[in-house]
């Protein structure tokens, strides 16, 4: 064993690692042993390359482990639907799955952590895809176990806390602060991901009931639907990555929050504690501003040991005798040229939310017959939303257009406009800006504005923007979402989110109770049984269609 083996004070320990939905424990050697079993079978298994997507933390803990010591190297998808299995296969790739022991116990292998193993266990991880198709970044233990030595450098924490986690351990974030830093430190996690502040509550509240300090892995997202009135338990730590936090949210909550800035390129870079404060280089990240500042990050934990550019723009701070600092000035690409004229969609941006209705709004640049033109995704106060419906969209956009001429000059002022409730966000709780550039194509589906998995399935939250082909045709003076469509959408996100799913031949218990109209937000509920899949539509008052769907089933 090299001395710098993170894990090794652990192998033996009956210390808890983690703890059950239903409060059972796992130890340490009890992990261990799992993944010793595992990585006999996987061993066997032909091939080189595995995608893991596991929702339960525990278990992707233990396959993660189990298939690196057998040699295999990981992708870590940050969903598991159908196109993207389709798109693995097509390169021989599966998901990874627990496999049936037939290893007795005098067949184990003794799990090996050496620096050869070390350098050479490989994991890929996506970007969040936010400018076009996401894209794999390779990452090795050693570098990853490198991040968690620099968090436990950069932060304090109680040696006995539990992690509980609102992020996803897919995503790289939510795999070093929830997974390999109690795995490394002697620390325990909450198998399950919660997914509301309540739950964050409730759980904190058993756990605090049981003797157990905890910490709260959280993201933008979901911080910012926080309420003064939830009040963290034994809480020593809040963190929050994968975007920025609005200005303004610190306040709602009664625990500081470490604020973190990085890539899945670079890992973690900086942290900071306050809106204002400026960002402090994690122990073990070197920084350089670089031409146009851009900012340059050089870290012992990235993908490479060369200097990676970010694209962020920086201005440093060097206080004396200390380590340099930096603020955060905005993206360099979003710098764009259009007909010859250098023009800032951070500047644009920052008009439009100057105006009394825009709550917030993303502009990007459309490529259409040739050409480059600026659109606006724009959420929209209440007075706003009410302006938009009484004037109707056209006039209420000349007026907006009106208002601009006289703040920009006229090739800056967006030509096309989305009005939505809320700016859609990846499974990383970035922006989702591939996503939104799709907002401008002939719209067949609702807009889903957020998506989270319940048991046995999943919520949609969706609005019906004007612009959907489903109510052109259906009645000019008061548009409604027929019912066809109702099913065609709940068919494609079933499939989208099960991928033996094949076609629907059947129904059983439609009910379509109430209208479906332009601007309305609606929750959509999927839950699965066999091949069957439950649906309910709904607002926060009345039900507006149920039902069950009928799908074949791919064999296996």
């Amino acid at each position: 064993m090299k001395k710098w083996c993170l894990f090794e004070p652990y192998f033996q320990s009956a210390q808890v690692l983690c703890i059950r939905e239903d409060f059972s424990h796992v130890s340490f050697q009890a992990f261990w042993q799992d993944v010793a079993q595992q990585s006999v079978e996987i061993k066997k298994l032909h091939h080189s390359v595995w995608a893991l997507w596991e929702k339960n933390s525990y278990d992707f803990l233990v396959l993660l482990f189990a298939a690196l010591q057998a040699g295999k190297d990981v992708l870590l998808p940050p969903h598991r639907i159908r196109d993207l299995e389709k798109e693995l296969a097509e390169q021989d790739i599966y998901f990874l799955s627990r496999q049936n022991l037939v290893t007795t116990q005098d067949e184990l292998v003794e799990l090996k952590f050496d620096e050869t193993f070390f350098n050479q266990a490989k994991l890929y991880f996506y970007t969040s895809g936010s400018t076009g198709q996401p894209k794999r970044i390779p990452r090795t233990l050693k570098q990853l176990l490198n991040e968690v030595k620099g968090l436990n450098d950069s932060f304090e924490l109680p040696s006995q806390v539990t992690a509980i986690s609102t992020v996803s351990h897919q995503h790289i974030y939510g795999l070093l602060f929830k997974l390999l830093w109690p795995l490394a430190s002697g620390r325990s996690f909450y198998e399950v991901q919660v997914a509301f502040p309540e739950d964050v509550i409730a759980l904190q509240k058993k756990l605090s009931e049981c003797g157990i300090q905890n910490y709260f892995i959280a993201s933008p997202a979901l911080l910012k639907r926080w309420t003064s009135d939830l009040k963290l338990q034994n809480c020593a730590k809040i963190y929050s990555s994968g975007g920025k936090l609005d200005a303004g949210i610190r306040p709602f909550l009664n625990v500081s929050i470490a604020e973190i800035f990085g890539s899945s390129e670079t890992g973690g870079i900086a942290y900071r504690y306050q809106d204002n404060d400026v960002w402090t280089p994690f122990a073990n990240v070197e920084i350089q501003a670089q031409t146009h500042n851009e900012l340059a990050v050089k870290a012992n934990h990235a993908f490479t040991e060369d200097w990676i550019l970010t694209g962020d723009q920086v201005d440093l701070v060097v206080p004396n005798n200390l380590k340099s600092s930096f603020k955060l000035l905005g993206r360099l690409d979003r710098l764009v040229k259009l007909e010859e004229k250098r023009i800032s969609l951070d500047a644009i941006e920052q008009k439009l939310m100057a105006l009394p209705f825009i709550e917030q709004c993303h502009v990007l640049v459309l490529e259409q017959d040739g050409r480059q033109r600026l659109a606006s995704i724009v959420v929209l106060n209440l007075l706003g939303r009410t302006a938009l419906h009484q004037k109707g969209k056209a006039k209420f956009v000349a007026e907006l257009k009106a208002t601009l001429i006289h703040q920009l000059e006229t090739i800056a002022i967006p030509k096309q406009w989305r009005f939505i409730a809320k700016l859609p966000k990846n499974a990383q709780s970035k922006l989702n800006k591939h996503y939104m550039k799709s907002l401008f194509n002939s719209l067949t589906l609702p807009v889903v504005l957020e998506k989270n998995v319940i048991e046995n399935g999943h919520e949609y939250q969706l609005e019906f923007i004007p612009e959907l082909e489903c109510f052109k045709g259906h009645f000019s003076q008061k548009p409604i979402y027929p019912g066809v469509g109702q099913i065609a959408f709940i068919q494609h996100f079933s499939k989208e989110n099960w991928a033996d799913l094949q076609w629907c031949n059947g129904y059983e218990q439609l009910k379509f109770q109430d209208l479906i109209q332009p601007f309305m937000q609606v929750n959509l509920s999927l839950k699965r049984l066999d091949h069957k899949v439950s649906f309910e539509l709904k607002t926060e008052d009345k039900i507006l269609a149920s039902g069950r769907l009928l799908f074949a089933v791919q064999s296996i």
